[in-house]
């Protein structure tokens, strides 16, 4: 689960990593002060539980890395540059559930190399 805020400024980005790093601001005041979206700013920034597959690679190798609860060094994307709460990394668990979804992504591979 993950908390984004994208910043236009990378000196700004940082100043905040920073400050919020040496406790002087909580992620959430910079999420509300600078989120322009207002239900992304109503939530804090939270985007969810999210996979690998959702987010941008040099984004994923860092969230994944984490050690929850982190605060992610800015990232800079052609978005902008995300500062991103890592709350939590949800191991999966091989249930039906995922056990479907694999096979189905594997024969949907499969037809499509048929074709």
């Amino acid at each position: 689960m993950i908390y984004e805020v994208i910043i236009d400024d990378q000196d700004l980005a940082m100043e905040l990593f920073y400050g919020i790093q040496e406790g002087e601001m909580s992620f959430y005041d910079v999420a509300h002060q600078y989120i322009q979206d207002k239900e992304l700013r109503r939530y804090g920034g939270y985007q969810g539980v999210v996979t690998r597959e959702q987010i941008k690679p040099e984004i994923s190798a860092a969230v994944f890395a984490a050690k929850p609860p982190e605060v992610l060094k800015p990232i800079v994307t052609s978005k902008g540059v995300h500062l991103i709460l890592v709350e939590e990394i949800i191991e999966p668990q091989l249930d039906d559930k995922l056990r479907s979804q694999i096979l189905l992504n594997l024969f949907y591979e499969w037809t499509k190399q048929q074709v």
